[in-house]
């Protein structure tokens, strides 16, 4: 068995439009692809993000609604420099829960997503090859 690596992460929103609205308009993903699962019973919208994607999935359940994120869970999103990517994410009214920070070889910084998530912009400054 190999694996040729990740595929997807998903996430589960309870506001399709707002979602899109933060990750495509504000973080400049892209839709992929975009269908209704009716074995979920769940619109779902791939965006792309590098070599891998974001698989955002908007329940039609009502009791599927409710979005509770791990206090552990965060998405991290590989830039070339924090330092430049905090200023244009501040620009367009992102608030950061944690500024640039430097810690073992990487510099990142945290901010929330439209549903509560935690989002990391993170910059490899040495150690072991990405």
């Amino acid at each position: 068995m190999e694996f040729q690596g990740l595929h997807h992460v998903a996430i589960k929103t309870s506001d399709l439009g707002k979602t899109l609205d933060f990750y495509c308009g504000i973080l400049g993903l892209e839709v992929e692809e975009r269908f209704y699962d009716s074995g979920e019973e769940s619109e779902i919208v791939f965006l792309s993000l590098g070599n891998t994607r974001l698989d955002v999935i908007a329940p039609h359940r009502p009791e599927e609604k409710e979005i509770n994120f791990s206090p552990s869970f965060h998405l991290a999103l590989a830039t070339s420099n924090v330092e430049e990517t905090y200023e244009e994410l501040m620009e367009k009214g992102i608030n950061f829960t944690l500024p640039p920070t430097e810690s073992g070889g990487f510099k990142y910084a945290y901010f929330s997503g439209p549903m509560g998530e935690t989002l990391e912009i993170v910059e490899r400054r040495g150690g072991f090859s990405d």
